[in-house]
């Protein structure tokens, strides 16, 4: 493996005159609701929560020798703002979007939370892959699996809608467990880019398996015609990761509160954030 690292590296370095190319991936987050605190939301607005999250979304990734882009794909919403009506928002929506230099190992998000634009700093750390040696094909490539372990919440996670306990705060922060992820990459495409923050392997990401998140590419056009400038975003309030985790846990809190607060008002729309 050491001989394929090695020969990747000098088959990469010795590219010159870089070419765009990109990838486009299919998305899908399996996550558990637990609607048992408000039995008063109609059962068609919880099929029409379950359908939407059962919904896989698309993603691309721009990418060259030493950088990338990765975005949603952008899709027209239903209007909102219906009376009675309750609407949702994933997170990944079509505010974000990451930029990577794949040499510094370094992000540049701009993420959206509650209406506000965000641009994150990230430096992402060498993990500890281990290459289990596992191969398969995914379309007409070749890939090779990868896997390193992580702190995540469970796939379990429970989130509910009404009414709470100040004790029942506490299932909102399950305790973390450790998580394999696994990745496959393929030496085909001798460039590490990767969706997200799934990078940096002798080759290209083809798919992820993480946690309750699964990632697979579904088409990749080296030397694309498509014109697309590899530019990290720069719109939103500059902060860095933890920072931004910070304002993100404070906003769910008092979005929590909110909640709560006015669990038994009828006719009110009410817009739920889950993030995926």
């Amino acid at each position: 493996m050491r001989i394929l690292l090695l020969a990747l590296s000098i088959l990469v370095t010795s590219i010159s005159n870089a070419q765009l190319s990109k990838a486009t991936y299919t998305m899908k987050v399996s996550m558990d609701i637990d609607f048992s605190a408000n039995p008063n939301i109609p059962k068609n607005v919880v099929d029409r929560i379950k359908k939407r999250m059962s919904e896989p979304q698309k993603f691309h990734l721009f990418f060259d020798q030493g950088q990338s882009l990765y975005k949603k794909e952008e899709k027209l919403e239903s209007p909102q703002g219906e009376r009675g009506r309750m609407s949702m928002r994933f997170g990944g929506g079509s505010g974000s979007i990451i930029h990577t230099d794949l040499a510094a190992r370094k992000q540049t998000s701009q993420q959206e939370l509650f209406g506000k634009l965000f641009l994150v700093s990230k430096d992402e750390q060498n993990r500890k892959w281990k290459f289990t040696g596992a191969s398969k094909q995914i379309g007409k490539y070749t890939a090779y699996e990868a896997t390193y372990t992580t702190k995540q919440a469970p796939d379990n996670f429970r989130m509910s809608f009404g009414r709470r306990n100040a004790g029942d705060e506490k299932e909102g922060k399950p305790e973390k467990v450790d998580v394999t992820v696994s990745v496959w990459f393929t030496p085909d495409v001798p460039i590490s880019a990767g969706p997200a923050g799934y990078f940096g392997l002798p080759g290209l990401v083809l798919m992820v398996q993480d946690g309750n998140r699964v990632l697979v590419c579904t088409e990749v056009q080296l030397n694309t015609a498509e014109k697309f400038k590899l530019e990290p975003p720069k719109k939103g309030v500059k902060v860095t990761q933890e920072e931004f985790s910070k304002i993100r846990d404070e906003k769910s809190k008092e979005m929590r509160e909110r909640f709560r607060n006015n669990g038994n008002r009828r006719g009110n729309g009410n817009r739920i954030m889950i993030r995926g």
